[in-house]
């Protein structure tokens, strides 16, 4: 009889999406958003009633689409964050992408108080949209392993089944402090390598560095989603399996945006893009399932033994739920945990390289935590780095490493005086809100002290820390690095562990500079670096 508590104890045919069933309807919950009273009811009427239809939002035709994204067309070669913007120019704060080829409508809309209607609407099954090849590999290639599309495509109330099962495990803080001991360990070892790797004489580190951040994110989430220890830091065979899942990864994100954004005829036509994502999508499946496989066994054969069940991690207690629950959610863990948590790190090491008095009081709150280099890191600690955590929060901001969050309306709303139906996919650019005056005072400064609450600081840099210009409120709904509210990412705290973890270790450990062109990325689902990552790590003497 199993030890775990009955709240994990879920049945299994609540999780399964029906035989056969490929997509469910974008108008189901209507009536589980009421209007709060009558006034509101009848305002919303009114305001419906007046309102421009929807077929009246400003946007490219589908003819124009379709020439502009052919090979050759004016928007081909295009980052999809600079034909955004384009488009933002020519049409305004909202605007329409017809669907094509079995695709869906996608309204743009830049105006943060959208933001709030959405999620303030979005009801007790928030629809996330806009993930159609990923749904169509799981359920019409593999059903064998996927009980159901996963936290990430899954819609309606086999999602909110699966979200309330894994809830538990996933979000709970003692959970995750379970992993602060192993996640060091590997953050201590990529320092190690760092220190091998740097160039000895201008002490930067090698253009290729992103590759070793790619085996440290792996290696971290491994210990997380499988329980063990892969042995990735360090030179990797590219030949090897796990060189083939990360680059299968990389594929994986850059094949979304080419199938499931840009315009793309692959549900009418099998496209070689279409194909190349079902052979990434094979590769990422058959790589976790034989690690998980071999978690499982090893989990087994030691279940008897577990006398304390604090003790127990991630992968136990999800098999303890259902052992396909365990394999659908430990693919999503590490598939969705490499080039996400990667692109986060870089993203606020360029960002203090180019702040040094920054960074400076982020080390001094490190160094109280952590008098010597090999001082560990603890739950406790870990707790007293708010400016660490401002820093890495301030570069999401600045250099995010998501532009964009999607929602199907939860309701028919009204949108900067358009109508939009129930369940239409509205696609809100973060990327273009937070670097706005008007939503973050000086917004193109780094500046860590705007997320210190009520501008407080840390003991440790009482003194030093000036006090940030915005000393009002953050406008809601502006900074969702990890989305918002029952669709918020579920490995978010594993996530912020690993950074946190690394991040106060590099910086315990070097002074990070930059001597070279302005850090580009790649602008696609996740924006990935395309520069190559030659920091200068010159050693810290105390």
């Amino acid at each position: 009889m199993s030890k775990f508590p009955a709240r994990f104890a879920v049945s299994l045919p609540k999780l399964m999406r029906p035989s056969g069933s490929y997509c469910i309807s974008h108008r189901s919950q209507h009536s589980l958003v009421p209007s709060s009273n009558q006034n509101d009811s009848d305002q919303f009427a009114e305001e419906w009633k007046t309102a421009m239809p929807y077929e009246q939002l400003p946007g490219p035709t589908r003819l124009s689409l379709f020439l502009d994204f052919m090979p050759g067309g004016k928007y081909s070669n295009r980052g999809i964050k600079e034909v955004i913007r384009i488009y933002h120019e020519k049409y305004g704060s909202i605007y329409k992408i017809p669907g094509m080829f079995g695709k869906q409508d996608i309204v743009f809309t830049f105006d943060p108080k959208d933001y709030q209607t959405l999620f303030r609407t979005e009801g007790i099954w928030p629809l996330r949209l806009g993930l159609d090849s990923v749904d169509f590999y799981r359920h019409k290639r593999r059903p064998d392993v996927f009980i159901n599309g996963g936290l990430g495509t899954e819609q309606g109330k086999l999602w909110a089944d699966m979200r309330s099962a894994v809830n538990p495990v996933m979000m709970q803080t003692k959970i995750v402090q379970l992993y602060i001991p192993t996640i060091d360990k590997v953050a201590d070892d990529l320092i190690q390598r760092m220190k091998v790797i740097r160039d000895p004489v201008t002490l930067e580190l090698p253009a290729n560095f992103e590759d070793e951040l790619n085996r440290w994110t792996l290696e971290a989430i491994c210990v997380i989603a499988l329980d063990t220890r892969l042995g990735l830091i360090g030179k990797l065979d590219k030949n090897s399996k796990e060189q083939k899942f990360i680059n299968a990864v990389k594929a994986f994100f850059r094949l979304i945006d080419e199938l499931d954004v840009r315009p793309s005829c692959w549900k009418v036509i099998r496209t070689p893009k279409f194909y190349e994502m079902m052979n990434a999508s094979e590769v990422i499946t058959e790589f976790a399932i034989e690690h998980i496989q071999v978690a499982k066994k090893n989990y087994e054969s030691r279940k008897t033994s577990i006398k304390n069940m604090k003790d127990v991690g991630v992968l136990e207690r999800l098999i303890e739920i259902d052992s396909r629950v365990a394999t659908v959610m430990g693919i999503d863990m590490i598939t969705a945990g490499v080039d996400t948590t990667s692109s986060g790190l870089v993203s606020t090491l360029y960002n203090l390289a180019l702040n040094p008095d920054k960074q400076e009081l982020a080390r001094q709150e490190v160094l109280e935590k952590l008098p010597q280099k090999d001082s560990l890191l603890t739950a406790e600690n870990m707790k007293h780095m708010p400016y660490l955590r401002a820093c890495i929060k301030e570069s999401f901001r600045l250099t995010p490493v998501v532009d964009s969050t999607f929602r199907g309306a939860g309701r028919d709303l009204v949108l900067q005086g358009y109508r939009i139906p129930e369940g239409t996919g509205v696609a809100m650019q973060l990327w273009h809100t937070q670097m706005q005056d008007h939503v973050y005072n000086q917004a193109a400064k780094f500046l860590p002290e705007r997320w210190l609450r009520s501008n407080k600081k840390s003991k440790s840099v009482e003194n030093e820390v000036e006090k940030c210009p915005l000393d009002e409120p953050i406008m809601p709904f502006t900074y969702l690095p990890f989305g918002f509210g029952p669709r918020m990412c579920i490995g978010k705290r594993f996530a912020e562990l690993e950074i946190e973890a690394l991040l106060s270790r590099i910086i315990r450990n070097f002074r990070i500079e930059w001597h070279h062109e302005p850090l580009k990325f790649r602008t696609s689902t996740i924006n990935s670096p395309i520069s190559p990552l030659q920091f200068k790590m010159i050693d810290c003497q105390l």
